[in-house]
């Protein structure tokens, strides 16, 4: 028989890096485990997205567009007893784009993941990537969008921002194509959990065995921002032309580089919101714990995981001072140096072949933490 096929859809901003980064650094301890990662890498799923979602551009890769129709011969050669496609920004696909994502399967058992997270913690993450995406929208004016077109969604309107948190859209979607007791609803632990229990609830949906998986590599990779750090990233976005702002471009850049590289993991103060959103946090995260116990979905975790806590909210607004946006800057543009410095040394150091310099391994994370 086909080996069942688990599609794990998001949301974003749900622990999704953290889980896979650590699946696909994982991928031979899984295949041992009869878990196949499809469709080959990280970065051919998120072209697989950006495919079934009709947002490929020119400047993509010619063997992006390949990859949704060789999606059945690849299930064809998968040797174990179930495959995972894991990519958080399918949770927003229309019925069109989903159905264009089940066609390759097939008639094999299909299976959605929902990672979904409390309110209060996801939309702080959600505005930092998307200043990691180059945009440059305050926190607040993000809030207001929120809430603007979550009433137009329930006037049954254009969901806009909306949709990127409206998990009882994305569940209602998705179960027309797929049974809800088919849909596995993972909730994101509150804090103060064990640290490893969102990645065992996932592995218990999967039937992996977490304790054989090197779950070290993430938190090696996961270097978010700080409120200050985010804001210096969102004045920078303000300044760099929007023509600029190309995804593949901005992606290496103005993510990889300057949000996680130099600005990513420095001290500074936790990005929460304001305590004045508190009762709406709360009232969506109510309308969601209801449909998720009324809809036949599986879920993994408690429910009652979405409700927020009071830990994260600010008592005002968390405004940054220019002063501190200087302070952060100036980290950064010593790291930034400090690191060419480094790459400058090492080369002068090759070319010599005297093999002695300054002992700088690390310098630039301990002055970013300063």
């Amino acid at each position: 028989m086909s080996a069942p096929v688990y599609l794990h859809i998001g949301l974003q901003k749900t622990g999704t890096s953290y889980l896979q980064t650590i699946f696909w650094a994982n991928e031979e301890e899984l295949a041992a485990q009869g878990l196949d990662m499809l469709p080959g890498s990280r970065g051919e799923s998120f072209q697989l997205m950006l495919d079934v979602r009709d947002r490929l551009q020119p400047f993509d890769p010619p063997q992006a567009r390949a990859i949704l129709p060789s999606l059945t011969a690849r299930l064809d050669a998968a040797r174990g007893s179930r495959v995972l496609i894991s990519e958080e920004s399918f949770s927003p696909c229309t019925d069109e784009q989903i159905e264009r994502l089940l066609g390759p399967l097939g008639g094999r058992e299909v299976h959605a993941i929902v990672t979904c997270r409390d309110a209060a913690r996801q939309i702080p993450s959600l505005w930092q990537q998307g200043l990691q995406s180059g945009r440059s929208i305050e926190l607040a004016d993000l809030l207001r969008r929120l809430r603007a077109t979550e009433d137009a969604a329930a006037r049954g309107r254009s969901r806009g921002v909306w949709r990127q948190v409206d998990l009882v859209a994305v569940l209602t979607r998705w179960a027309r194509h797929i049974p809800p007791e088919r849909i596995h609803v993972v909730t994101v632990p509150p804090a103060g959990a064990p640290h490893d229990e969102l990645l065992s609830r996932f592995c218990r949906v999967l039937g992996v065995d977490p304790t054989r998986l090197d779950a070290e590599v993430a938190g090696r990779a996961n270097r978010g921002l700080r409120l200050e750090q985010a804001e210096v990233l969102r004045r920078v976005n303000e300044q760099v032309p929007d023509e600029l702002k190309r995804r593949d471009a901005y992606g290496n850049v103005g993510k990889r580089w300057l949000a996680v590289r130099i600005l990513g993991g420095a001290e500074g103060r936790r990005i929460l919101l304001p305590a004045s959103e508190a009762d709406w946090c709360e009232a969506v995260a109510r309308r969601q714990v209801e449909h998720l116990r009324s809809g036949g979905y599986d879920v993994v975790g408690d429910a009652d995981d979405l409700l927020p806590r009071p830990e994260s909210f600010a008592p005002d607004e968390q405004l940054v001072t220019d002063e501190q946006v200087a302070a952060a800057a100036t980290a950064a543009l010593t790291a930034i140096v400090t690191e060419r410095l480094t790459r400058e040394l090492d080369r002068d150091t090759a070319r010599s072949g005297s093999g002695r310099r300054p002992r700088l391994r690390g310098l630039g994370a301990r002055l970013r933490r300063r």
